[in-house]
């Protein structure tokens, strides 16, 4: 299953072993998944998983070095979803600002919007 764009990065990003297999690969050293099997607390077959899934994700670039499969960085994905998240916080920054400024009371008054009046509710007692 192939998976792109920022939901892809965040997905590949919300297991914390692929962050730190990341964070090992983030150094620009290519590693392996022996490499990886000899650091961390799971089997090799688990850590093929997650280097398959952040290679499906885009952050992980694989390559054939004779028997073996050395991983490296990739980051184009993790840019991508770096001015995804820049374009939606622009996005609520803007629209709280607009909330705020019909919220927040002013001082000026503002003659071709006179205050509405206060709603009349009527109560019919029987």
């Amino acid at each position: 299953m192939s998976r792109h764009g920022p939901v892809a990065t965040f997905w590949a990003l919300s297991d914390p072993l692929r962050v730190d297999i990341l964070d090992r690969v983030a150094g620009g050293r290519s590693v392996t998944v022996s490499d990886l099997a000899a650091e961390l607390p799971i089997s090799r077959q688990a850590v093929t998983r997650h280097l398959r899934t952040l290679e499906e994700a885009a952050l992980l670039k694989g390559e054939r070095s004779g028997r073996e499969r050395r991983y490296q960085l990739d980051t184009a994905a993790m840019t991508e979803a770096t001015e995804w998240l820049a374009l939606r916080t622009r996005s609520w920054d803007a629209a709280l600002e607009r909330l705020a400024a019909f919220v927040e009371p002013t001082d000026q008054v503002d003659e071709t919007h006179p205050p509405a009046e206060p709603a009349r509710i009527e109560v019919r007692r029987n």
